[in-house]
């Protein structure tokens, strides 16, 4: 009996030994079948950032300072390869997986915030270094405030952008215009943060006698006084000013890649200058010779020695009778100006 009951507990022991091997082998191969069914992950996924090469696109990690481009979108080949990405507006690279001529999948690339040179890198608040008339654009730190700085980016169909660069960017002083994806144009508006340059005057400021910079008003190296500022989208013609009282200069920032204009009219620094009489004004004259030699007083000046008593835009020097003088202003940046005088 114990020999009978000993070799049935061994028998049970190899069938469970034989079902724990089975259960194994079971295991094992649905292990195996889940590994070798799971989907490899997509290379050059969209998300993923790349840097380009002679070789084709190289995956980098996102945070790795090569990676110059993230992949925005994955198109199906068509040619030209940027016709894939144009509906994409912040794309500005199409590329294929693979050198030409036989990609798999045209890649569409964003810069990212490691690639300083690209045309759609700046971004507002960023700062600029500009060469020529936007030929290059690199964005650098803001630190010595005399960079040119980005209000914002434009998309635009081509270069020369002719369809008003930064018309919705009230504050912008100059426009700079790059081709991009496709031949558009990303433009970029901006202003000048250097404090003395005069392409960030402001109306009142006072200029040198040159519009070279932003001088103190009350220092003697002031020359003319800043009247009006506006931004167009053509170029103003002669006269440039031609409705701003007591205007006698102009300057003029413009490039030929876009048709933002920055124009200013300029007067004398001098706020008693007597381009600014107007009728009712008293003058100190100057005797015979150059009208600034004359200049703006209070009549209740015992110096006062005119009245105005008219003043039309012609240097035609037509004067009521009643006026034994007058000073006139030849044309220039506004059609010039006749002040009538009578003896105070």
């Amino acid at each position: 009996m114990p020999e009978t009951t000993s070799g049935s507990t061994g028998r049970r022991k190899w069938v469970w030994l034989a079902l724990a091997s089975v259960l194994v082998l079971i295991g094992s191969a649905l292990t195996g079948g889940y590994f070798l069914l799971r989907p490899e992950p997509i290379a050059l996924a969209v998300g993923d950032c790349v840097t380009l090469d002679v070789s084709g696109p190289i995956e980098y990690g996102c945070a790795d300072g090569k990676a110059l481009y993230r992949i925005t979108a994955r198109e199906s080949v068509v040619w030209p390869l940027e016709s894939a990405c144009m509906k994409y507006p912040d794309v500005t690279k199409a590329v294929g997986d693979v050198p030409s001529p036989n990609p798999g999948v045209v890649l569409c690339l964003t810069p990212t915030r490691f690639n300083t040179s690209d045309p759609g890198a700046p971004q507002a608040g960023d700062c600029v270094e500009i060469t020529g008339a936007g030929d290059t654009v690199s964005r650098i730190p803001c630190a010595a405030n005399k960079e040119t700085k980005v209000l914002s980016t434009e998309l635009h169909r081509q270069v020369p952008v002719t369809d008003q660069a930064c018309r919705d960017q009230p504050q912008a002083r100059q426009a700079f215009a790059q081709a991009s994806l496709g031949g558009r144009a990303i433009v970029l508006c901006t202003f000048i943060t250097d404090p003395q340059n005069i392409d960030s005057a402001q109306v009142n400021d006072c200029t040198n006698k040159d519009l070279r910079k932003i001088v103190r008003c009350e220092t003697p190296e002031a020359n003319l006084r800043v009247l009006t500022v506006r931004a167009l989208h053509q170029r103003p013609t002669k006269p440039q000013c031609p409705d701003v009282f007591g205007a006698n200069a102009f300057s003029m920032t413009h490039n030929e890649k876009t048709d933002l204009v920055l124009a200013i009219c300029l007067g004398p620094s001098d706020n008693n200058a007597v381009i600014y009489a107007k009728v009712g004004d008293c003058v100190v004259s100057g005797g015979t010779g150059p009208a600034d030699r004359s200049r703006r007083t209070d009549c209740a000046d015992p110096a006062a020695t005119h009245q105005v008593i008219d003043r039309h835009d012609s240097n035609d020097g037509n004067c009521p009778a009643t006026s034994p003088a007058w000073i006139t202003f030849d044309p220039g940046v506004t059609n010039g100006a006749t002040i009538c005088l009578t003896r105070k």
